[in-house]
């Protein structure tokens, strides 16, 4: 699933406090970095309970929320004083998120935090500030990021199975809503395992009968461990001194203005700025599942209608159809680039397909090493012998299904591929047509009886038959579509796991060609290099079979999902830097007819969008794309629209007197 709804006020990084090498604002005036910039004037209740009391939110909360995250609004906002205004909205927000959090839990006679939950902050907390240190001693060191190591080093790709976030469902007035299909979980439902100390849960907060923090002291001696000469050698442990002093020198200089002398006083002032942060964030995270349990639709309840997808489906084909319906040109370049894929399809002037390319390099050493000695003098009829040879030795390294990686001294001939490919697409079985089942008995009468229609209502013969024959229709598109699925299915292993050509792997469209009414055929620069005939080299027939193969596919009347391109009885296609196998994956059509300027859709024709796979390959839906669109991009607006408003009137004195801006305390910053 994507982010959460409120990903936005999650932002915040582990402290900026620990900036490091800079003093954030300059100045050591006490009197401006506690400047309160806002107040929320709480006034609410806990069954018999009354509250009221004011929270603030200082010019320091502001300067580290804004150099953290908020200057990132100055485009959006249009200007640097927009940008602070909808930073310090944020803070407001998540204050007040927070404390519905804090009063949900204590009027339902629960734990705010309990001891799994308080687990996972102390863990979070350690991390954080491990990573904060590491870094200062990485920077010593000269020693890279190793996240973004790790990261490049990770090359793998498996088959990602799509989880449809949401679902279509019928309301009790048969009109279509929109629900989400996973329960919205934190730490708390996850049954976290927690760690305790003779039955005490770890808890930054947690104090024994003496007054002290035991669990904020082991995170200090954690970090200092790594300080000592009896857990590393001397030169190890120094530079983790030095390390450790430096980022203890820029909390002091960052708040020059309190007493921080003391390392371990210090230490602790930073723990714990780096704790409520990470205790903040969680407790936002907490009211998105908080909010869904309260409404209506329960935890699966969404800021996403139907209207929504309906809104945004007319508006792109309108958009589109404007944008394509008289440039051919710019359509086919958008349709055949990597990423997009119009909602509005122009076929005037050619017919589009999807083709899930497989491609198996021939040996680049080898293929150099013939190139150099033709290019010296040598035969041309041995160098074309030579390059055939090079295409039936091609091989490719078998990827694990499991993290992606190549497996050592794992190949497959292409022609081993091939025949695998082969033997699973025939178990897959064949397509029906209607003409098949009317005049097959048992499946005549399958289709009739999975068609759910009561067909003895029909006492007009006529009326009766064109039932039966759309039932039979019905029964045949559902079957076939059925094979088509199971025929990708055959092929996906191969399609990621013996395949050099990564481009379109988990990617929501595949490579899409065209046939023009003209006969030419229409790719991508990405396939440039399999059409491109060598200099000097144009007649021979090897570099023109990719363009034929793609025609292939046409030649012999209609295709279908899981016909392979031949070309001379061969569907080991031969392009000009390896070897393909071609697998049709069904043509590209508009999905509804009429499109125009005046598009419009139903609510109803919203099932259509949850039952079109964006390819052969996922179990993702146009509907499911534009869920996952709206719902990150809508995130931070309905939010805004339809929370804050009720926490503001539920918490607070009211919208005017229950948040209180002092924008002259913080108009220096713009």
């Amino acid at each position: 699933m994507k982010k959460k709804v409120f990903s936005l006020l999650l932002c915040l990084v582990m402290c900026v406090s620990v900036l490091t090498g800079c003093n954030l604002f300059g100045r050591d005036d006490e009197a401006f970095y506690n400047a309160v910039v806002a107040e929320i004037n709480y006034q609410y209740s806990i069954g018999t309970d009354e509250r009221s009391y004011t929270e603030t939110i200082t010019k320091r909360d502001l300067w580290n929320a804004y150099y953290s995250y908020g200057h990132n609004y100055v485009e959006s906002a249009g200007s640097q004083e927009g940008a602070v205004e909808l930073t310090l909205d944020g803070l407001i927000n998540r204050r007040l998120m927070i404390t519905e959090v804090e009063r949900y839990y204590k009027a339902a006679g629960e734990e705010v935090l309990n001891d799994a939950e308080k687990t996972y902050l102390w863990e979070e907390t350690y991390e954080a500030i491990y990573d904060k240190f590491r870094g200062y001693y990485n920077t010593l060191l000269g020693i890279k990021d190793e996240e973004a190591t790790d990261e490049s080093t990770t090359s793998g790709i498996v088959y990602e199975e799509y989880r449809n976030p949401a679902t279509l469902y019928t309301k009790e007035d048969g009109t279509l809503g929109i629900k989400k299909t996973d329960i919205v979980q934190n730490v708390r439902d996850r049954n976290y395992v927690l760690k305790n100390d003779a039955g005490v849960a770890y808890d930054v907060e947690y104090q024994d009968d003496q007054g002290n923090y035991i669990f904020k002291d082991l995170i200090y001696e954690n970090i200092l461990s790594y300080t000592r000469t009896d857990n590393a050698d001397k030169t190890t442990a120094s530079n983790f001194r030095s390390a450790l002093n430096e980022y203890m020198n820029v909390v002091r200089e960052n708040y020059s203005y309190l007493d921080l002398d003391d390392e371990e006083t210090c230490f602790m002032f930073e723990l714990d700025g780096i704790y409520d942060i990470v205790k903040d964030n969680y407790m936002v995270e907490k009211y998105e599942h908080i909010y869904n349990r309260m409404a209506t639709s329960g935890s699966t309840v969404t800021n996403v209608n139907v209207a929504d997808v309906v809104r945004y489906y007319e508006n792109k084909a309108i958009t589109d159809y404007e944008t394509y319906a008289n440039d051919s040109e710019s359509f086919q370049t958008a349709i055949l680039s990597q990423s997009t894929m119009p909602n509005y399809i122009n076929t005037s002037d050619a017919t589009y397909f999807d083709v899930a390319v497989i491609k198996i390099e021939y040996d680049s050493t080898k293929k150099a090493e013939i190139d150099s000695e033709y290019e010296q003098g040598g035969d041309i009829e041995k160098y074309h012998d030579q390059l055939l040879a090079l295409y039936d030795n091609a091989s490719v390294t078998v990827k694990d299904s499991s993290t992606g990686e190549e497996l050592p001294n794992t190949t497959a001939s292409a022609s081993t591929v091939l025949s695998k490919i082969k033997t699973a697409l025939q178990a897959t079985g064949n397509y029906i047509t209607v003409e098949q089942v009317n005049n097959d008995p048992d499946m005549l009468n399958d289709a009739l009886e999975s068609s759910g229609f009561d067909f003895s209502q029909y006492t007009d013969e006529t009326e009766r038959e064109m039932m039966e024959k759309y039932a039979v229709q019905l029964y045949v598109e559902e079957y076939n579509s059925d094979v088509e699925r199971k025929k990708a299915s055959a092929i996906r292993e191969y399609f990621y796991y013996y395949n050099d050509d990564t481009t379109y792997l988990n990617a929501d469209k595949l490579s899409v060609f065209g046939i023009s009414n003209s006969g030419e055929v229409l790719y991508s620069d990405t396939y440039a290099e399999a059409n491109y005939a060598e200099e000097g080299f144009e007649d021979f027939e090897m570099y023109n079979e990719f363009q034929e193969a793609v025609k292939s596919f046409y030649k012999n009347g209609t295709p279908e999902v899981g016909d392979l391109a031949t070309v001379n009885g061969s569907s080991l296609i031969r392009g000009s830097d390896g070897v393909y196998i071609l697998f049709y994956a069904g043509e590209v059509n508009n999905l509804f007819s009429g499109v125009n300027e005046d598009f419009s859709l139903t609510q109803m024709d919203v099932q259509k969008l949850a039952n079109t796979y964006l390819n052969v390959f996922t179990e993702k839906t146009i509907f499911d794309q534009i869920y996952d669109t709206l719902y990150v991009d809508s995130a931070y607006g309905s939010y805004e629209e339809s929370t804050i408003g009720r926490l503001i009137n539920s918490l607070t004195k009211g919208a005017d007197s229950g948040v209180v801006k002092h924008h002259d305390n913080y108009k220096d910053m713009f």
